[in-house]
């Protein structure tokens, strides 16, 4: 039986439009408080932007992002925002940068959700797989996905192309690698928190929360629990000490550093953030947003009322623009 998931329809949609302090309900001091993850060599995207699409990916000093303005095809740009280069022709998804490459989805009609990669100057575009590939992660010499060709069950293939295999027999979405270990939101499973390593062993349930837009941060998974109203959680990646954050009704979800990102559904889907110790929630923008990504300290997002263009905002609310160079 086919398990339809509102968040994959929601990326689906995505496709189409590119052309105070709340109270923790358990104690917590907050723990240790990781730094921003920057993806490298070894990371290809934070796993809370492939839980948004992947739509924007940093290395160095430069961003790479979907430009719907242009059939969504990977541009790149300075993280000041200038030096805007356009890098391939591909509707593109779910992007992962590392070394010389850049590695997504090809979401144009013809080829549903290839995997493919292109050098980041825009050179040497190769196919890698006829899977079609969503939440796609890399990590190392080894990319993870989730495979529309076969039920939605978790895949991996190496960098090349080569030594393709299945990890598992479960309907996976929101795809974070994180460490030794793979996090998902198992369909097969009322769309439950599971890990498993990544040669496919120790698959184990974590919560039975139905658990949307995850993120994994060093000892903590943070993600939407949809049978609550979508407020956010966090639970140690051993399965011990849930703890929720106040009462929003949260979408997009996405970390980085100290802090939570979300849209809030009881404000228009506007952006908050509150700490990750729960204290000092605020707003940081008025327009209808979806899609957060983070890059450097900038968040990317698709600006519902400005013909759901692209956008940026600084992480503490400044310097609001438009990524995009043309008006559609």
């Amino acid at each position: 039986m086919k398990i339809r998931y509102k968040g994959i329809l929601l990326l689906c949609l995505l496709a189409l439009t590119l052309s105070g302090c709340t109270r923790l309900q358990n104690k917590t001091d907050g723990g240790e408080k990781p730094a921003p993850k920057t993806p490298g060599n070894l990371y290809g995207n934070t796993g809370g932007n492939i839980s948004n699409g992947g739509i924007t990916a940093q290395q160095g000093g430069w961003i790479y992002y979907c430009n719907g303005a242009d059939n969504v095809s990977i541009y790149k740009m300075t993280v000041s925002g200038q030096e805007k280069t356009k890098v391939n022709d591909d509707r593109s998804m779910f992007l992962n940068v590392a070394g010389d490459w850049i590695y997504y989805s090809n979401i144009n009609p013809s080829e549903s959700g290839r995997l493919y990669k292109i050098k980041t100057d825009g050179t040497g575009r190769v196919k890698l797989s006829d899977d079609s590939a969503s939440f796609v992660h890399l990590k190392g010499e080894w990319i993870y996905y989730s495979n529309g060709s076969d039920d939605r069950k978790l895949y991996r293939i190496r960098t090349d192309g080569t030594m393709r295999e299945k990890l598992n027999d479960d309907f996976c979405s929101y795809i974070n690698v994180e460490g030794d270990w793979i996090y998902y939101s198992n369909g097969t499973d009322k769309k439950r928190l599971y890990k498993i390593k990544p040669d496919g062993t120790e698959r184990t349930l974590l919560a039975k929360d139905p658990a949307t837009y995850i993120n994994v941060e060093g000892e903590w998974i943070y993600y939407c629990h949809e049978l609550d109203g979508n407020k956010i959680y966090r639970i140690k990646t051993d399965g011990t000490e849930k703890l929720v954050y106040g009462v929003d009704e949260a979408q997009y979800l996405n970390t980085s550093g100290e802090w939570i990102y979300y849209c809030n559904g009881f404000s228009g889907n506007r952006i908050y953030r509150i700490r990750k110790d729960g204290k000092e929630k605020s707003i940081l923008n008025y327009e209808s947003a979806k899609f957060l990504n983070i890059s450097d300290d900038w968040i990317f997002f698709i600006n519902e009322m400005a013909s759901n263009r692209l956008y940026r905002i600084k992480t503490d609310g400044t310097k609001l623009q438009p990524v995009e160079k043309t008006e559609r």
